[in-house]
């Protein structure tokens, strides 16, 4: 596949990562709960412990345990997943470093979270919260870093098969 369709497809991809973390965002705070408490709820059915202890450890595990960890490995996971589209977007462009590539897929990926804090900011029952900007931004580093080992893994496969098809 060349370079140019690449850079197409992954353009689209991350738009629509970007779209569906506004999608997530523009929810009032209400919806966002719901959502959240449906995860909640499958996760609480694979780990029945937590149902079967006595109230109030039940519901303090689940409002303060439980609840903040889904909430913000959803933060995590989306921003990885931009991290991971963005830097294979890098990694079309010929004659850069990588660590530059990591460097602009990571202000990307930092400065979408900026804005979408900000958006949050203007949502009924919503706020702007510099920590979730840090844990965006660690779910992007994290997928660039992941990116990063995968492309240079998958070449390094490529130059051994290609030495084996030479010699």
């Amino acid at each position: 596949m060349s370079n140019h369709t690449r850079k197409i497809i992954f353009t689209i991809l991350i738009l629509l990562n970007c779209m569906t973390i506004f999608y997530f965002s523009n929810q009032i705070a209400d919806d966002s709960g719901r959502q959240s408490s449906r995860v909640v709820g499958i996760i609480l059915k694979l780990i029945p412990f937590i149902n079967d202890r006595q109230e109030p450890d039940r519901t303090m595990i689940i409002e303060t345990i439980l609840t903040p960890i889904v909430r913000k490995m959803a933060h995590f996971s989306i921003y990885a997943m931009l991290g991971i589209l963005t830097m294979n977007y890098m990694d079309t462009i010929e004659g850069k470093k990588t660590s530059k590539k990591a460097i602009y897929a990571l202000m990307f990926c930092f400065l979408y979270a900026m804005t979408d804090e900000f958006h949050q900011y203007f949502i009924s029952g919503r706020s702007a919260e510099i920590r979730d900007v840090l844990i965006d931004s660690s779910g992007a580093l994290m997928g660039i870093l992941l990116t990063i080992g995968a492309i240079r893994i998958i070449k390094k496969v490529k130059n051994n098969i290609e030495r084996k098809h030479v010699s």
